[in-house]
């Protein structure tokens, strides 16, 4: 019985030796399997990218850094690793993720929102270019470029779009949008205050210089009224309180101010283009007003539509923006004076101011003497009054 067990002994101790002698190459095994199993399994779980992420890699590419950064379909979405034993040829693109180089790549690497890190062994012989991450070296090597963009590419692009000039088709809607809204301006202002459009109108009438001088006075002096009378209502506690309301009712009053001024000159305007009133029922003077109102505005916001037609060409489309400027300026200006010479149109002119406005005008009684019948009447001999004697 004692051969058995020394036998048995003998077995065991060399079952022994075998195990120890095999668990150092199976450790250093196991700990090299989970790096290339890791590695395996996020290269194998790519995801092409969603909508958002394509809409950000677009705006990256139109920046002029990021004019060599491949299509947004040639990004996958999520981390990637290029394991030891793998050898790439192209371009990488990974979004939302790191790029980990353990291999080689014969081509460049870009990541967005994320990192590219080449280890020990690792080599990529193109650039590596990484948008809101870093680009490091773990013992890897980087033959190009290494460049890191650390600024979000969505409010860089935001900025330069909202910097950059306005488009032909652009600029024309903008026109289009303006004309609607003072249209759709003047016919309130016909419907619920006529009279005190009239009342600009014939203040218009009555002195042109002195209502432009006037609105350039009301203009420089615009500024200067708010600031004195913020400090006014600051001299008390109650005042200081209503400072905010007094800003805001100001900034409505000047605005209306300004549509009441331009409305009133765009109908003075358009009355000189468009068929008077045949009759003078109450019907169809307010047609006759708000077709000279719109002809005004046509005239008006037709020069600003000329100037957006020729955006495309800078010199012309400055020209033409610089006249429309200037004529639409004089426009505000006079209608501002006039408004605020009658008062938002409460004061009409008395009948020595529409005196001065008809001599201004020419006198009527001088038409007899025209040669021609410009003013629709042919000419006729100067009527002599008679006074006969009572007696």
């Amino acid at each position: 019985m004692a051969r058995p067990r020394s036998a048995a002994a003998t077995l065991l101790v060399v079952a022994l030796a075998l195990i120890n002698r095999s668990t150092p190459a199976s450790a250093q095994g196991n700990s090299s399997a989970p790096s290339s199993v890791s590695a395996t399994s996020r290269s194998q779980t790519q995801q092409p990218v969603n909508d958002r992420v394509r809409r950000e890699i677009e705006r990256l590419r139109a920046r002029p850094e990021g004019s060599r950064v491949p299509p947004a379909d040639s990004f996958t979405l999520g981390p990637r690793a290029i394991p030891a034993t793998a050898s790439l040829r192209g371009v990488v693109a990974v979004a939302e993720g790191s790029l980990d180089v353990y291999g080689r790549l014969d081509g460049s690497a870009y990541v967005m929102n994320g990192d590219i890190v080449v280890h020990n062994g690792g080599v990529i012989s193109g650039d590596a270019m990484s948008i809101g991450g870093r680009v490091l070296l773990d013992g890897g090597r980087i033959d190009g470029e290494q460049l890191s963009l650390s600024a979000a590419p969505a409010a860089v692009v935001q900025a330069a779009r909202a910097s950059a000039p306005l488009t032909t088709w652009q600029s024309v809607k903008l026109v289009v949008g303006w004309f609607a809204i003072l249209v759709i301006i003047g016919l309130g202002v016909l419907i619920f205050a006529e009279p005190n459009m009239d009342g600009v109108v014939e203040s218009l009438e009555g002195n042109f210089a002195r209502a432009f001088w006037f609105g350039v006075l009301g203009e420089i002096m615009a500024l200067p009224a708010l600031v004195l009378l913020c400090v006014g209502l600051a001299l008390t506690i109650l005042g200081a309180l209503l400072i905010p309301f007094a800003i805001v009712a100001y900034a409505i009053a000047v605005t209306g101010l300004l549509a009441l001024g331009f409305l009133a000159v765009a109908r003075l305007t358009g009355r000189t283009w468009s068929r008077a009133a045949t009759d003078a029922t109450p019907n169809a003077v307010r047609r006759a007003n708000l077709r000279a109102l719109f002809v005004g505005l046509v005239l008006y916001l037709g020069l600003w539509l000329l100037a957006a037609i020729f955006t495309w060409q800078p010199i012309a489309g400055a020209i033409l923006r610089g006249v429309a400027l200037a004529v639409s300026w004089v426009a505000v200006t006079v209608g501002l004076g006039a408004a605020l010479l009658s008062r938002a149109g409460t004061r009409r002119l008395d009948q020595r101011e529409r005196a001065a406005a008809a001599r201004r005008s020419g006198p009527a009684d001088l038409a007899w003497q025209t040669p021609t019948p410009v003013t629709g009447v042919t000419a006729a001999r100067r009527p002599v009054v008679v006074v006969k004697d009572a007696t």
